[in-house]
């Protein structure tokens, strides 16, 4: 699915198309709707970009329990059992 914003709306906003997204992903994680992953490939950021937005904006980053087991099979894939 795809969704148009037109200049128009961007123009009424007075952000650019990057920035809408932003504001747009930032709506979205904070109300639970995508994750931080999801979030970030919608807005084209890297995560810790992301991460750093929702920093300056004092918007609390969550963290569960999967996304540590997640992290974890990464760093083991990179640097074995420590």
């Amino acid at each position: 699915m795809s969704v148009l914003i037109t200049d128009d709306i961007l123009r009424q906003a007075n952000m650019s198309e990057s920035e809408f997204k932003l504001e747009l992903g930032i709506f979205l994680y904070s109300n639970n709707i995508l994750t931080m992953g999801k979030a970030s490939e919608f807005m084209g950021l890297p995560k810790v970009i992301f991460q750093k937005k929702l920093s300056d904006r004092g918007i609390t980053i969550s963290y569960d329990e999967q996304e540590f087991q997640k992290d974890l099979v990464t760093i083991r894939k990179i640097y074995g059992d420590l």
